[in-house]
């Protein structure tokens, strides 16, 4: 393909090899993305692409210091928006637009709100909240969370310009001179930066991850780098530098992994590397190993690196999300690596260059570019907000089947509604299901699961001329005295819910109240590695006061958030629940896990077929098996305990059905339908009578 090269600085700074470096960077995160086999430290590609800017920006910056004494900010954020408003506003719509087709609406909301986050400079932020670990699987399907380095890069160029201006203005003399104060700054920023990001990575991985500040030691390397008196090499020295550098980053793409701490220590490795690359090119232009990084292939490709790195991640998520999650080797590749590289050009042949040439009047002069930048933003952020509502009310038709059965469930008063603090509690009246103004007898308690399956105790409820009390907090296991974890976050919400609702059991029972209808995902609070889904959420005793104190990350699946560690905590806190019931005279029904499906089926029975949408009855029974076994346990030691099981409804000998006879049984993978969970009645009314017997 034919490019032309059009720098923003003369042909005699130029450097091509560092446009190698580039290609190498961005070669390696799509690689790392598509999932190419033999490249695990892939993900390495953005510390490069951190260095480098450190190196490039801040030596513009010090060059118009030293020749002019003093930085034009607004000249500066001008280049930036034209630079980067074009191609990232281009890619931006073309997500949303093509998530109209592919993603229901839901998930459109949630797109919605990572496109905010992008108009920002705040995605870093958004996505440690809500993208918790960068290499979880649940990752693969939000299609703005490569942003997050975007972010990370402007909120750094933020600070940087001004720290150097006002060095130089305070300390500096002499064109020589002023550079001395600006490296001790930048020796500072690094010490810290990199202190921040060791302690970060040993405690709050995540946030050393995605937080500019303990990010920032890496642009700062290659600002040093810049800051540094030049001095020319042999082209043997230079070479012996920059091929360190080439193996340094070499390695690092073929050794490290992300089940390895990261940043930490090992990011030295690939911010060494660029350094040594950089500073060998620097030395001598004409060293090897400088001149096989300016190789014509290599530099194209860097040149349309920012292009392809924007165009890559929304098609790979895309691709992925219309393929229910998974990842197809092939399609990536296609999707991620061919598509996203032809895309990459188009903007950049017509689209980039063009604004970046200022052919434009609103991206001319420093003053319409900056308007244009404003304007970009708030734009991008209301188109964020039409994004997360619009679709829902009005969804492409084609999702139609779909929307059907994911809207497949019960109704409640927008009054019994679940405190973000857990507390207070929602009125009892509002939360009152089955016969109107009839007798209150049984208490349903849970999290969402209990919810899926309220339309079947409402339809006993009525039967049998009695109301039930809902008392519901999704992800929230129903036990006083754990709190879930995972994730960085404590849900000691949960804890507070639960507790609130121990302390009414002796006035429900003074009410009439018999019984407990409990369910909940309780795999889900076990910290345990389902197919195609990570280890998200383990428990722990919650303690006196509902806070427990916790070291390390936080993370599910590492200890104390084990699954072994979680499964005994849920099993002791069962148990103390189950007797204390016993002691105020009241019953409880457990129920066992439902089967869970490995795609959610609606959009499983829309893409590939009804019968490529069950799952084998052994590989339901051996994921449930553990937590059924607990229940089965907890059931044999308490005598106001009973167990219902309603596998058989879902399975035959062989199989579990996502749906049958043309109704599909599911909203999604473990939550089932209304239609469903009024069909199961009959099974379960042999226990609801129990429950309500005095």
């Amino acid at each position: 393909m034919s490019l032309n090269i059009t720098p923003s600085v003369g042909a005699d700074s130029y450097r091509p090899d560092i446009d190698g470096l580039r290609a190498f960077a961005v070669l390696s995160v799509v690689a790392f993305h598509i999932g190419l086999p033999g490249l695990p430290g892939g993900f390495i590609g953005v510390d490069i692409f951190f260095v480098i800017s450190g190196y490039l920006i801040s030596g513009l910056l010090k060059k118009e210091l030293v020749e002019q004494g003093r930085i034009d900010f607004k000249a500066f954020y001008a280049r930036r928006i034209r630079r980067l408003a074009p191609a990232l506003v281009l890619v931006v719509l073309a997500t949303l637009l093509a998530a109209y087709f592919v993603m229901l609406p839901d998930d459109q909301n949630k797109l919605g709100r990572e496109v905010r986050g992008v108009a920002l400079l705040s995605a870093n932020h958004h996505f440690l909240q809500h993208a918790f670990d960068y290499f979880d699987s649940d990752s693969d399907l939000k299609p703005m969370l490569h942003i997050w380095s975007l972010a990370v890069e402007e909120q750094y160029y933020l600070v940087w310009p001004l720290l150097m201006w006002l060095v130089f203005r305070r300390w500096g003399s002499g064109s020589s001179g002023r550079e001395r104060p600006v490296r001790g700054l930048l020796s500072l920023v690094w010490l810290l930066s990199f202190g921040l990001c060791l302690w970060l990575s040993l405690h709050d991985t995540p946030r050393a991850f995605y937080l500019m500040p303990a990010r920032a030691w890496e642009f700062a390397s290659g600002a040093l780098l810049a800051m540094a008196p030049q001095r020319a090499m042999g082209r043997g020295r230079a070479a012996s530098l920059a091929g360190a550098g080439l193996l340094l980053l070499a390695g690092s793409v073929l050794f490290l992994n992300d089940k390895m701490l990261f940043p930490g220590w090992i990011a030295l490795l690939p911010v060494l590397g660029t350094v040594l690359l950089i500073w060998g090119g620097a030395a001598n232009r004409d060293n090897p190993v400088s001149r096989l990084m300016s190789w014509r292939p290599w530099v194209a490709v860097g040149i349309l690196s920012y292009g392809f790195y924007l165009w890559h991640w929304p098609l790979l998520v895309l691709g992925r999300y219309w393929g229910l999650g998974e990842r197809a080797l092939e399609r990536d590749f296609l999707l991620g690596g061919v598509l996203a590289l032809g895309l990459a050009w188009l903007s950049y042949r017509y689209v980039e260059q063009p604004l970046r040439q200022r052919r434009l009047p609103c991206l001319g002069a420093v003053k319409p570019t900056l308007k244009t930048g404003l304007w970009l933003t708030l734009s991008m952020w209301l188109l964020g907000t039409v994004s997360m509502y619009a679709p829902k009310h009005f969804p492409w038709p084609g999702q139609q089947a779909i929307l059907q059965a994911k809207h497949d469930a019960m109704s409640f008063n927008d009054a019994c509604n679940m405190p973000g603090d857990g507390l207070p509690l929602p009125p009892r009246a509002a939360c009152m299901i089955g016969q109107p103004n009839a007798p209150l007898r049984l208490l349903a308690w849970g999290d969402s699961h209990a919810d899926h399956l309220m339309p079947m105790y409402e339809q006993l409820a009525k039967q049998h001329g009695v109301s039930i009390l809902r008392r519901v907090y999704h992800g929230c296991p129903p036990l006083p005295d754990v709190t879930p974890v995972g994730e960085g976050k404590m849900r000691t919400w949960c804890t507070r819910f639960a507790r609130a609702v121990r302390e009414e059991l002796p006035d429900l029972k003074a009410k009439g109240v018999t019984g407990v209808l409990m369910n909940a995902r309780w795999i889900g609070y076990a910290a345990e590695v389902l197919p195609g889904r990570p280890a998200q959420t383990g428990v722990v005793e919650a303690g006196l006061q509902g806070v427990p104190k916790l070291p390390g990350n936080m993370i599910a699946g590492v200890p104390p958030l084990d699954h072994a560690s979680s499964m005994r905590v849920l099993e002791a806190a069962l148990g103390r629940q189950a007797a204390y019931l016993q002691s105020l005279g009241l019953k409880l029904v457990l129920v066992s896990p439902e089967p869970e499906m490995r795609y959610s089926p609606a959009e499983c029975v829309a893409r590939k077929g009804a019968q490529a949408c069950n799952v084998p009855r052994q590989n339901v029974e051996s994921e449930r098996a553990e937590v059924a076994a607990m229940l089965g346990r907890l059931t044999a030691a308490h005598a106001n305990v009973r167990l219902w099981d309603p596998i058989n409804r879902f399975c035959d000998a062989d199989t579990c059905y996502a749906s049958k006879n043309g109704l599909i049984r599911y909203q999604d993978r473990d939550h089932i339908g209304a239609t469903m969970a009024r069909s199961l009645g009959a099974d379960f009314d042999v226990d609801f009578r129990w429950a309500l017997a005095p």
